[in-house]
Formats: structure tokens, C-alpha cells, sequence
């Protein structure tokens, strides 16, 4: 079974690069474009991993990131946030809040990927 990727982020360009370039690593796709959807496909999938936007209409990816930190079937899911914000009092409220890595963009995409297949292996790991 394909690893699943929910990526999350306004920009529809990047959201959509970012998105084909998992899917060419052999994931299935999951898009959208603001925390209210992010949170309700998060619900309906159950992603392995959620590559989230902090800064987005609605919730903002700290309110998406919390809410599902806070229900225990997401507890296998990767969680990485990605922003063009580089603040470091964002980074550790990011990490407060529940995500495993935190990127600024602009990052590689061969970046993007390590540091996701890393928090996935430990997410997955967890008893």
C-alpha cells in the first residue's frame, strides 16, 4: 500500500509541486488549501504524513497541528511544517504544538523528502 501525503498550503503552486513530487516517489496524494479542509481530510484519510502551511486562510497550520495532535489516530502521523516564516519563537511553538520537523522555504524538494521519510520512520515506530 502507497504511503499517504496530505499536503497542506495556499500557494497552489507549491502545494501542487510539492504534491507531484511525492507522487513520483510512489505516494498518494491528498490536497488542500486551507486548515478547515486540512483537518476534515485528515479525518477522512488518515495520512502517514502532512506537509502543512502555517499561514493560510481559517486555521492557521498551528490550529491544524494542534487539533490533530490532540486526537490519538493520528498519533502514527508524521507532521512537518513548511514556512516561509523562519521566526524562531514559530519553530517552537510549531514543535510545542505537536509537528516533528519544521522547513523553511524555499527548500529542495530532495529535502522536503528526507526529513519527511525520517519523521515517518519515527512516527511509525512509536509503541
Amino acid at each position: 500500500m502507497k504511503p499517504k501525503v496530505l499536503v497542506v498550503d495556499d500557494e497552489e503552486f507549491f502545494r501542487k509541486i510539492v504534491a507531484l513530487g511525492f507522487e513520483k516517489e510512489g505516494f498518494s496524494i491528498v490536497q488542500a488549501d486551507n486548515g478547515v479542509d486540512a483537518i476534515r481530510l485528515a479525518r477522512e484519510e488518515i495520512p502517514d504524513l502532512i506537509i502543512l502551511d502555517l499561514v493560510m486562510p481559517g486555521l492557521l497550520g498551528f490550529e491544524v497541528c494542534l487539533a490533530l495532535r490532540q486526537e490519538n489516530r493520528f498519533e502514527k502521523t508524521a507532521i512537518v511544517i513548511m514556512s516561509a516564516k523562519s521566526y524562531k519563537p514559530d519553530i517552537e511553538k510549531a514543535k510545542e504544538l505537536g509537528a516533528d520537523a519544521y522547513l523553511v522555504k524555499p527548500v529542495e524538494f530532495e529535502e522536503i523528502l528526507r526529513i519527511s521519510r525520517e519523521q515517518m520512520n519515527k512516527r511509525a515506530n512509536l509503541a
